[in-house]
């Protein structure tokens, strides 16, 4: 179960540069009885993306600390333990996640 946890946690963020979009326009036409709603709602949206970078980190950090991986050693076995993890990641998204593991390691 955790596996389909983390892969709904990257597909969803994935997605939040589009409902950010569809609030924005939402927003701007919207009846001024709807706008408090819209901008609350975008408010959330921008803070969760705000996140976003933070919260692939702490999957992919989580995924290569189960896989028993040390991405500052072994980097093209970090970026496999993620792809393994979640089929369908990108490379380009496997390299930049453990590139942001690297950066934020103590």
């Amino acid at each position: 179960m955790p596996l389909f946890r983390h892969r709904a946690s990257v597909t969803v963020l994935r997605d939040l540069e589009i409902v950010r979009s569809r609030l924005e326009s939402a927003l701007a036409e919207a009846d001024p009885e709807l706008a408090p709603g819209l901008r609350y709602a975008l408010d959330v949206v921008t803070e969760l993306d705000d996140e976003r970078t933070d919260l692939r980190t702490e999957w992919a950090r989580g995924v290569l600390e189960t896989e028993g991986v040390d991405p500052r050693a072994h980097e093209v076995r970090a970026v496999k333990a993620l792809r393994d993890a979640r089929p369908g990641l990108s490379l380009r998204d496997a390299v930049e996640m453990v590139k942001a593991v690297l950066a934020t390691e103590h």
